[in-house]
Order: C-alpha cells, then sequence, then structure tokens
C-alpha cells in the first residue's frame, strides 16, 4: 500500500506534464508607424539621463528616457513591455526595460502576449541606426522544471558639455515592435544584442531576459497531525486479527500538490499569493488523501506554510463473522474497505 501510494500520487503529478522539446526562434521587430521619431532636445533630455547614470541614480535617469520618449511624440504603454537602449556614446550604452513602475535594470518578464513587447534605441545620431538580433528560446514552467527532483524525494528517478552651452541637439527615437510566437509567450529566455550595424565588431549592449509567467500551481510535503484517537485493525504475525492504536497525535506525512488563489512570481513571493488550497496523497501507511487550506512565507528555495484541512483514509473494517483474536489462514480476507474521516493540521514545506 505505501508504494501504491507514491505511485499514485506520481501519477497524478505528472499527468500535468507533456513531451516538452525546447524551441528556439529568431524575433524580428518591425517599426511603429512615424518611426524613427525626433525632437529638438532644448531642455537636453538626453543629456540630463546620462550624467544621472553615470552618477549611479538609475531612477532619475530613467524617468529623463521616458521623458525623451514621450518629447519624441510616442505614447508608452504602462501595461507593455520596452527594451530601451540609450546610446549615449560609442563606449557607452546603457539597456534596460521600462514596464509600468518595474526598476529600469529589472529582467523579470511576466508573461507575453503576440504585440506587448517592443524595442526602443534612442541616439543622437541622424535616424537611429542600429542592429538589433533578439533570440528566444522557449523553456518549461518553474512547477514542471523543478518536478523531476521534487518526484526524486519519493521515486528513484564621453564627457558631459559644459554648462551654460546653449547649443540645441536633435535626438532621436526609434521604436520597433515585436510579434510574439505563441511558443514563447509564457515561459521564454529572450536575448538581446545590440551594434550600431551588423559589421561592426564592437557590441553596444546586450541582455537576457526571463520571461515567467506568475504560477498558481506548486508542490510540497506536508507533515500533519490530527487530535481525533483511532486504531487500525490488521493481522498480526502469528496470524490473528489484532487491534493496533495509532501513534499519538497520528503524525503523518502527505505530497501534496497546491493552487494558489493569486499567480505567484516563484522569484519574489509574499503572504497574500501564497493562501492556497491544497490536496494530496499519504506517504506511507494506509491510502489516505486530504484537503485542505495553508499560506505561510518564503524561505528562498522553499516556503514555510501552515495548513489545515481534512483527511479521508481508507481503512479495513470487519466482515460479518469475524472477530478480534480470531486466527486467520492465508486464503481468508477478513477485511472490507470503510472510509474514515479525520481533521487535520500542521506544516507544509512548499516548493518552488
Amino acid at each position: 500500500m505505501p508504494r501504491f501510494s507514491v505511485v499514485l500520487f506520481a501519477s497524478i503529478l505528472l499527468s500535468f506534464n507533456q513531451s516538452f522539446a525546447q524551441e528556439k526562434t529568431i524575433l524580428i521587430p518591425k517599426p511603429v508607424p512615424g518611426a524613427p521619431f525626433s525632437f529638438e532636445d532644448r531642455e537636453d533630455l538626453f543629456g540630463q539621463a546620462y550624467r544621472w547614470l553615470i552618477e549611479g541614480e538609475v531612477g532619475r535617469a530613467t524617468e529623463h528616457l521616458r521623458g525623451v520618449i514621450t518629447a519624441a511624440g510616442y505614447r508608452i504603454d504602462p501595461n507593455a513591455y520596452y527594451v530601451v537602449v540609450a546610446h549615449f556614446t560609442d563606449t557607452l550604452s546603457s539597456i534596460g526595460m521600462l514596464h509600468g513602475s518595474d526598476d529600469f535594470l529589472n529582467t523579470r518578464l511576466f508573461g507575453l502576449d503576440s504585440s506587448n513587447l517592443y524595442y526602443v534605441f534612442i541616439s543622437r545620431e541622424a535616424g537611429a541606426p542600429s542592429w538589433l538580433s533578439a533570440l528566444a528560446i522557449e523553456k518549461d514552467s518553474p512547477f514542471l522544471q523543478n518536478l523531476p527532483a521534487f518526484l526524486g524525494l519519493f521515486l528513484p528517478i564621453p564627457g558631459v558639455r559644459a554648462a551654460g552651452v546653449a547649443q540645441v541637439e536633435t535626438t532621436w527615437v526609434d521604436v520597433r515592435q515585436f510579434t510574439i510566437p505563441e511558443a514563447y509567450r509564457h515561459y521564454s529566455d529572450i536575448s538581446f544584442l545590440v551594434k550600431r550595424k551588423l559589421s561592426d565588431d564592437r557590441v553596444l549592449a546586450s541582455v537576457v531576459f526571463d520571461n515567467t509567467s506568475k504560477e498558481r500551481w506548486s508542490y510540497g510535503v506536508a507533515t500533519a497531525i490530527t487530535s481525533i484517537d483511532d486504531v487500525d485493525i490488521r493481522i498480526g504475525d502469528d496470524g490473528r486479527i489484532i487491534v493496533e492504536p495509532k501513534p499519538n497525535l497520528d503524525l503523518a506525512t502527505f505530497a501534496v500538490v497546491n493552487y494558489h488563489f493569486c499567480a505567484v512570481d516563484t522569484k519574489a513571493k509574499t503572504f497574500g499569493t501564497s493562501i492556497h488550497i491544497l490536496g494530496g496523497v499519504r506517504i506511507g501507511g494506509s491510502l489516505e488523501l486530504m484537503l485542505g487550506v495553508g499560506g505561510g512565507v518564503s524561505l528562498s528555495f522553499v516556503d514555510l506554510h501552515l495548513f489545515a484541512g481534512y483527511s479521508v483514509e481508507f481503512a479495513n473494517e470487519l466482515k460479518e463473522g469475524f472477530s478480534i483474536g480470531q486466527q486467520i489462514t492465508s486464503n481468508v480476507d477478513p477485511f472490507q474497505m470503510r472510509l474514515r474521516g479525520k481533521p487535520r493540521f500542521g506544516i507544509e514545506l512548499k516548493f518552488p
């Protein structure tokens, strides 16, 4: 029965998986209507972004880059992702991302649709010329990436212009929009490589963005107790029917699958997103299924959660005509199955 319980749980988990072949593709963005844009940068927004950047004030530099794009006549959609390359000089170009209130240097994407990823190149060179290569590599969700390891627990498987010089520069903003194939919208790595032109040896900027949608599924190991005293009826070593009391508090370990009420960023979890329903099967002993609700805090690789729920055990009950202490021959089954329910509460170690 213990082996059956583990195999049953493994089968449930593996039913989530599908045969997976890693796909790769080069993404080619197309210029948006009107691009490249330009404007007379009378407030030297681009120069201010440069100075704030070399001073380490990334937040202020980012706001000035937003100002450059807006002043050029392009409206930023706060829900879209914009990979921005600020080409200040041939030896200094900054690459980052504009998305809502996220940090410019953040490299996380939380799932894409077909048309919400853009490339923006900002330069003082006329036309803002650049060559871009974007490689998308499909990958598994964190749930599936960590599944084999989880099952393995149970189964063997240049300078700044001087102040006061009244010179007006023209700043150019090139904006291109990607069309994202379905396979790369939820789980993929997207690598950007930017040059002024393909034949150049110098790379202006490069970065890899981790596109991982938020998860609703996870799994864990739950240790549960119950306040109900109970007994098991079984055949003893001498062949007689015996009554065996349950251990105090009936400490039991369950392998569980969790469904989160709010989708979770697996790399930045909070208590509010950790609350979940859990369901699973007992590891060892008789076959016992459990359903409950839990929540807790992240401890890096694992999360520590408390939970409460209810379990149903498939227990033995004597058939009519049999009694405790009776000697049983090997070809007779004195038991019939009955369901036995009990409250459960305890601690869960949750992955990922």
